[in-house]
This record gives C-alpha cells, structure tokens and sequence, in this order.
C-alpha cells in the first residue's frame, strides 16, 4: 500500500495469498528437418509462412496441411506420423516442427528442389539481423512465443552432421531439455558400445545426462506413394519413434514415470535383431542398457517394448540424475519454483513475504509426495538463514535451500532364490522335530 497522504475514502485490495506454484507444460518436443512443403504451398509467398518458421502440431490430421506428404529425402513428415502414432489415447502433448528446407532455395543442378542441398548450418540455424531464429535457434524462442520451453529436442537423420549434437547439447543445457541422438543405420551392438569409447566407428563419446541414445532403427511402412517401395517396410531412425513415446508417457503416467517397458506402436518391428532374454545378464539389451543406450526388446507374444531408463551419463556417473525421469521431474519443479520466484524478484525482503515463499513453494513440493501416484518421497524448502548475511541482504541477495527426494523405479528386481526342504513338512503332516510321538 502506498504511503502518500490520501483524503477520502478508498478500497484497498489486499492479497494475502501471494501466488501459486505452476507448472509449465510438461509433454513438449522440438523437431526439425526438412519438409515438401512445395507440394502443398505453391506460391512462394505461401512458401514462405512455412521455412524456419514455428508450426504448433497437436494433431496428426495437420502434418500433411502443413508439411505435405511424406517424401523420401524429406524428413519431418515421416518423423512427425512416427510421434503421432505412438498416442495411446491421451495425446502426445505439443510438437513444434520447424521446416528448414527451402525450395527456393534447395535446388539441385537442374533448379528442382533438392532436400539433401540442407546442411548442418541449417540445422544448426542463426540468429539474423532483425533477432529472428532459424534452425535449432527456434528452441530458444518457444518461450516468448508459448509460454514454456520444448521438454524434447530432436534432429532425426541430421545429429550426426558435424557440429549438431553440440548445438543441441548446449541448447538443452540452457533450456533444461534433452535431446535424442540416433546411431547409424546397420551399426551392430558392438559398434554401439564401441562409439561410446575414442575408437568406435562413429562418435558417442558424452557423460551429458540430457542426451538420450538411441538404437536400433525401426521398420515403418513406407507412406512415399511415389517410391518404388511404397507400402514396404522401410528402416526409420527410433528417436522420434522414442519422442513420441516419451511424450506419450507423460501425456498417460506423468513425467515421473519412465519410458521404458512401454509397447512401441506405430512400427512394423525393429530393423535389426536385438537378442534380448531374461533374467540372461549377456545379451543385447543388457549390454546396451549397460552402455547407457536406449534399446528396445522384442517379446514373444507381446512385441516391441521400449528399453532403458537412462541417458549417456551412465555408466560414468553415479548421480541418480542419469535416470531420464530424475531429470525430467527435476526440470519441471525447478522450471515451475523459478517462475514462481519471478514474481517475487525485486520485492521487498521482509518476514512476512519471506514466510510466504517457503509456504508456497513447500506447499508445492509436499503436494507431490501424496497420492497414489507420487513424484517424490519428500520435498524441503527453506530460507537459508545462515548463508544470507546482513550484508548480502544489503547487497539484495538472498539465499535458499531445496531438497527433494525423487521417486525410484524398480529397474533391478532381485530374488533370492532357495529349496527349503521345511516347507516339505505340512503338505505331508510330517511330525516336527520336537513332537515327542516322532521319537
């Protein structure tokens, strides 16, 4: 309330509730590629609206609107029914897509339109004179645009290219994402296992907890009705059969939920055989989950299931943070506590709204630890009283505490197994050691 001297009445609102907690979207991806957008925009103006510009994609109905049909040589078309077609009744969330092909510009030596004239600067992309984003930059500006940063960033068929994956490395740094990386088509599970060491055949080498590796390619069916193969199931990058089914799992269980032992739906099977049997510590699966590779099982009866809870970090670090639903729940609480906390910036620093801050943002925290279902075992947060100083509250800086304890998955399942010849005893009314009739 103000100070100044008023005279006569006045009404005078008065929050005492401060504000609230919010989480921001939580089931978000990125994607860009190249898309035929020619054959559906054919006016160069009409071109234009839809080259390095943000497209919302809710619905699958609007890929073809958009981006045209699937093409080979084109990627988002393919990529973006890969996503959709992993909706197992609740959505898949927000897709963004971002076409970088341009015809006007993509030309081959005849002036067609040529999609492999697409480099890795542009996917990589810029910023232009006038601020505007093209490529990846695009990642950055969903926030001013949506209100919330893609959860998911991916490249499928371009982050191999020299200097993408560290462009994406960066930008999920910054937005708290993480990004999907492919190994190439044919590649065994050794070769796999080898890229994650200085000689393999291709370049895993990162300890980065937000990339997630991918393997093996899956089978689709070829949509090209142009294609020789049309209608024949043809190999397909698994990253973006993988975003979908994250983003499905968030959309279905929640973002503390793992994507892992989910049935892929949508694929014809995986494009090359990965031995999987159970409780077998040696094959395929278990080497690669090892490796920290995302893979996939084959069941008998039961088909494709997603496979692995963790990102690259593993196995080098130990931080429960390399589980890829750590770090999700970790990204959304801290998104949602620094907005929170934006509202109180520049605001005064007395007991009152000090009080005010730890009762919101805890009452927040506790929330996800009830339930059925909960995110968490327990959650704390407090006005650190003895790191802020009297000077430093002079300075305007004041400090926090956050502690939280994420909930664990059942990743290993451990039974001890035994005969105990006791348990013969009751079935056959055998007499027990101590019944004196047994003498």
């Amino acid at each position: 309330m103000s100070t100044e001297r008023y005279f006569g009445p006045e009404i005078v609102d008065v929050n005492d509730a401060g504000f609230f907690v919010r989480e921001l979207k939580a089931a978000t991806a990125i994607v860009i590629g190249t898309a035929p957008i020619h054959e559906v925009h054919t006016t160069a103006e009409d071109q234009a609206k839809y080259v390095n510009t943000r497209i919302v994609l809710r619905r699958q109905s609007d890929i073809a609107k958009h981006f045209g049909p699937v093409r080979e040589g084109y990627t988002l078309p393919q990529k973006l029914n890969a996503m959709f077609s992993k909706d197992q009744g609740r959505g898949v969330g927000t897709i963004v897509a971002v076409n970088v092909f341009d015809p006007a510009v993509h030309k081959d030596v005849g002036e067609n339109p040529d999609p492999t004239q697409v480099d890795q600067l542009d996917i990589i992309g810029a910023w232009d004179a006038a601020g505007k984003p093209s490529g990846l930059k695009h990642a950055y500006a969903c926030y001013q645009s949506f209100g919330w940063f893609p959860k998911i960033i991916l490249t499928p068929g371009f982050d191999g290219l020299t200097g993408v994956r560290a462009e994406m490395q960066a930008i999920a740094a910054r937005i708290k994402a993480r990004y999907l990386l492919d190994a190439p088509l044919g590649v065994t599970p050794q070769q796999v296992i080898e890229a994650r060491g200085p000689s393999g055949s291709f370049d895993w080498q990162t300890n980065d907890r937000r990339a997630i590796l991918c393997w093996p390619h899956m089978n689709v069916v070829n949509l090209d009705e142009t294609s020789d193969t049309a209608g024949e199931a043809i190999p397909d990058p698994y990253s973006a059969h993988l975003a979908g089914m994250m983003l499905m799992s968030v959309m279905n269980f929640g973002y503390h939920h793992s994507p892992s032992n989910r049935a892929l739906t949508g694929i014809e099977g995986a494009a090359q055989d990965v031995l999987y049997i159970p409780g077998d510590p040696t094959s395929d699966v278990q080497d690669l989950r090892g490796a920290g590779v995302v893979t996939c099982e084959e069941r008998w009866g039961k088909g494709p299931h997603v496979s692995g809870n963790r990102s690259a970090a593993y196995p080098t670090s130990t931080d429960m943070r390399n589980f890829i639903h750590v770090q999700y729940i970790e990204d959304v609480m801290n998104e949602a506590i620094l907005h929170f906390l934006d509202e109180w910036k520049d605001r005064n620093a007395n007991p009152a709204s000090l009080e005010k801050v730890e009762d919101q943002i805890n009452a927040y925290g506790l929330s996800k630890t009830v339930g059925r279902d909960p995110a968490l075992y327990d959650f704390r947060f407090s006005f650190n009283r003895q790191k802020t100083t009297p000077e430093s509250v002079a300075d305007g800086w004041l400090y926090w505490r956050k502690e939280y304890a994420p909930v664990g998955i059942m990743e290993r399942l451990t039974v001890e197994d035994s005969i105990n010849i006791d348990l013969i005893r009751d079935p056959l009314g055998l007499a027990t050691a101590t019944d004196p009739q047994a003498a």
